[in-house]
């Protein structure tokens, strides 16, 4: 089922479903909009503006995925962040959600995201925005990610973990990065029931970047109690999850006039399309599931894995 099949269904469960959807098709000339062969093309993974400005309209301004300002921000309200907390935002993008916490809390938030040109674009418009002091943004791989010891009040890690390979060394610098008794809020994909769904995952995994490396839920619950954490919730939000984006689609594609779509941006909708579609079977079938995790960090710090300041960056 394309992503036609996808939004048609979820409009008739929304009950906005009518007799105009089929003629008022938005993705109508899209295939024959992207550029001839001799002009430049867009490269999965890469983040021109043309896929800068797709996101954005589809998933709000400043963000990349799914999950409003206000969204966050309710993940964020278990932390009791204010003025005289510190964040960090694992996974920032153009820290459109991560400058509404600071606006909303008054908490003092480093962002860091594994690309160096979101990274910048997050910090020009914290700038812009005269808050510059208050949102900061860097760019690092999360793969040999050092933090901070005791740094942070409040740690939101939201789509990454299920992009990391070298998952010990990103659980043991979150524990080292937080406070005694901070809080770790992590927002992510996870290994659902692979048994059956191989072809599901085959092609899900072709169309993601990076790639996901799930774990089971029970694996990251472990994980965080080894670190001495004190996990108060470990829910499942898959389905709250699939109709945040399917609404979003629904919106973005309402608002899109057919025929308009041209160039890169054509390119960036069709891929976008694809991996959503693959990622909606793969929900759907419950291979890939998303967990919603609120744990506390121990309040007595132990010896970690930075043995040194030398050792640390953000």
């Amino acid at each position: 089922m394309g992503l036609r099949g996808l939004l048609t269904g979820a409009r008739a469960k929304q009950g906005r479903g009518n007799k105009q959807d089929a003629v008022l098709d938005p993705f109508e000339g899209i295939e024959d909009a992207v550029p001839p062969p001799e002009a430049p093309h867009y490269q999965p993974g890469t983040w021109p503006i043309d896929r800068l400005d797709v996101l954005e309209a589809l998933w709000g301004r400043g963000n990349l995925i799914p999950g409003s300002h206000d969204f966050v921000a309710g993940l964020m309200n278990v932390c009791a962040l204010s003025s005289a907390k510190t964040m960090l935002d694992l996974g920032a993008g153009l820290g459109g959600a991560s400058r509404a916490m600071v606006k909303k809390f008054g908490v003092w938030l480093v962002g860091l995201d594994r690309e160096d040109i979101l990274a910048s674009e997050a910090n020009r418009r914290s700038l812009s925005r005269n808050m510059d002091k208050k949102a900061v943004f860097f760019a690092c791989d999360p793969e040999t990610l050092r933090l901070k010891p005791s740094a942070y009040d409040a740690i939101l890690c939201r789509q990454v973990l299920s992009t990391v390979q070298d998952k010990e060394n990103l659980f043991n610098q979150l524990a080292e990065a937080l406070k005694p008794s901070a809080h770790l809020v992590i927002y992510d994909f996870v290994q659902g029931a692979a048994k059956g769904h191989a072809e599901v995952l085959k092609t899900l995994w072709a169309t993601e970047i990076p790639k996901m490396q799930l774990q089971r839920p029970q694996q990251i619950a472990n994980a965080l109690k080894e670190r001495n954490f004190l996990i108060h919730v470990a829910e499942d939000a898959t389905a709250a999850y699939r109709e945040m984006a399917l609404g979003a689609w629904i919106a973005y594609c309402d608002a899109l006039k057919p025929g308009t779509m041209k160039g890169l941006a054509a390119e960036v909708v069709l891929e976008e399309c694809r991996r959503w579609v693959n990622r909606v079977a793969a929900l759907d079938c419950g291979a890939v599931k998303v967990y919603r995790f609120h744990a506390t960090n121990s309040s007595e710090k132990k010896k970690g894995s930075v043995a040194t300041l030398s050792d640390w960056k953000y």
